[in-house]
């Protein structure tokens, strides 16, 4: 495998929209003409909004996990609580709001977990995931989506067992499942003052 020495960006010479559903997602065609003057005619990329996840769980140590259709894959899947960061939305502001929204429940201890990009070839959004403790129902859930949402309390082990059966599909999910573990799995470590 040849190393990469060469880290110059590459230079847009014309970009063409192809389709624009904002605030869903926008694809584009792009010339574009690479550092060693090779040039490309049709490159293409997706524009997405940025969304957001999080990893919540209640005081009794329960892992707010979901379960919905998923209409472009036709399946029941988990997945965690989120959605599209609005525009000129914080991404903590978004998560609180979609936490409440989707499951009534409202969390006192906020953590990043990061930000990462849906398809570092294509673009297709940034995702902001969170871990949330101290989570506890605050009102009954009205997510105004069109979505049925399932609520589900679980423990670490029965989640990792779904994530085992391949009952998270979604690639987000699945990430934001693991870095939740893992950081859950941090504070259990610690010890009490």
């Amino acid at each position: 495998m040849k190393a990469v020495r060469n880290r110059k960006h590459w230079e847009v010479l014309s970009k063409v929209s192809l389709l624009d559903r904002r605030p869903w997602l926008s694809v584009y065609q792009e010339a574009v003409s690479l550092p060693d003057g090779r040039v490309v005619q049709d490159y293409y990329g997706i524009e997405m909004p940025s969304y957001t996840a999080v990893f919540a769980i209640t005081d009794e140590r329960q892992i707010i996990v979901l379960r919905s259709y998923r209409h472009a894959l036709g399946e029941v899947m988990l997945n965690m609580p989120g959605g599209m960061v609005e525009e000129g939305e914080d991404p903590l502001a978004a998560i609180q709001r979609e936490l409440l929204e989707e499951t009534g429940y409202s969390a006192t201890e906020w953590t990043s977990l990061g930000n990462f990009i849906g398809n570092a070839s294509r673009g297709c959004g940034n995702y902001y995931f969170f871990f949330a403790s101290g989570a506890s129902s605050i009102q009954a859930p009205d997510s105004g989506d069109l979505e049925e949402l399932e609520l589900l309390l679980w423990t670490p082990e029965e989640l990792v067992r779904a994530l085992d059966a391949g009952e998270a599909r979604s690639l987000g999910t699945v990430s934001v499942f693991l870095l939740g573990l893992r950081c859950l799995e941090s504070i259990q470590a610690t010890p009490m003052s």
